[in-house]
C-alpha cells in the first residue's frame, strides 16, 4: 500500500527502485568478473533513490508546516473575530446600562427625546399635554437667559412656536419662541430660534440664540 502511494507521488523513485530490483537480479545471473560492476551500480541507484526520499521528506515537511501556519492563522483570525463580538457585547450592554441610568436621573427630559422629532407645534392640530408645553417652554427660559446676558434690554418668554430634537452627541433641542421687553407692550414681541445641547451627565448649554424670521 505504502509502495502504491510512493509510486503515484514520484514515479521517478519507482522507476528507480525497479532498475535496482533488475540489477540484483543480474548480478545473480553474471559472472564474478562483472558482479563489482553491477554492484556500483546498484549502489549508484541506492544513493540516488536516498536522496531523493530525502528531498521528498523536506518537501512534506514544508507542506505540512505551511499547512500548520495556515491553521494557526485560521484560528487567530477567529480568535480576534470573537473578542470583537465579545467587546460590541460589552458597549452594548454598557449603553443600556447609561441608558436605564438616565432614566433614572432624567425621567422628563428622556421622556420627551426618546425616539422623538418633533417636541411641540403650536399650528399642529396635534394635542400635547400641559407637562410637555412646560418642558418646552422651560427650554426657552433657558435660551433667553443666555440671550438676556449679552445685551442691556431683558426679554421674557411668550409662547413657543415649535419644537424638535435629534440626537448629535447627546441630545440637541431646536426651539422657535416668541419673546418681548420686560417694560413694553404686547406688540414690542420678537421671535427667537434656539439650540439647546444636553445629554448624560452634561449640562444644559445653549449653543445658539438670536432672533429669528422664522
Amino acid at each position: 500500500m505504502k509502495n502504491s502511494k510512493l509510486s503515484e507521488e514520484n514515479p521517478v523513485m519507482e522507476k528507480r527502485k525497479n532498475a535496482i530490483l533488475r540489477h540484483v537480479k543480474k548480478l545473480q545471473e553474471e559472472k564474478p568478473a562483472n558482479q563489482k560492476l553491477i554492484m556500483n551500480k546498484i549502489l549508484r541507484q541506492v544513493i540516488k533513490l536516498q536522496r531523493e526520499s530525502e528531498e521528498k521528506g523536506k518537501l512534506e515537511a514544508m507542506k505540512e508546516l505551511e499547512e500548520e501556519k495556515e491553521r494557526v492563522m485560521v484560528k487567530k483570525f477567529l480568535e480576534e473575530v470573537l473578542i470583537e463580538k465579545e467587546k460590541k457585547l460589552e458597549r452594548d450592554n454598557r449603553f443600556r446600562e447609561e441608558n436605564q441610568l438616565m432614566k433614572k436621573l432624567y425621567p422628563n427630559a428622556f421622556r420627551l427625546s426618546k425616539h422623538i422629532s418633533q417636541l411641540f407645534d403650536r399650528d399642529s392640530s396635534d394635542s400635547y399635554s400641559p407637562e410637555k408645553f412646560q418642558r418646552v417652554k422651560s427650554f426657552a427660559k433657558i435660551a433667553i437667559d443666555v440671550f438676556n446676558q449679552r445685551q442691556a434690554i431683558k426679554y421674557s418668554v411668550v409662547d413657543v412656536i415649535r419644537a424638535s430634537s435629534h440626537m448629535d452627541t447627546g441630545r440637541m433641542v431646536n426651539l422657535t419662541f416668541t419673546a418681548k421687553p420686560d417694560d413694553s407692550e404686547d406688540e414690542d414681541v420678537e421671535t427667537f430660534g434656539a439650540n439647546i445641547h444636553y445629554g448624560f451627565n452634561k449640562p444644559f448649554r445653549v449653543t445658539h440664540v438670536a432672533y429669528s424670521s422664522a
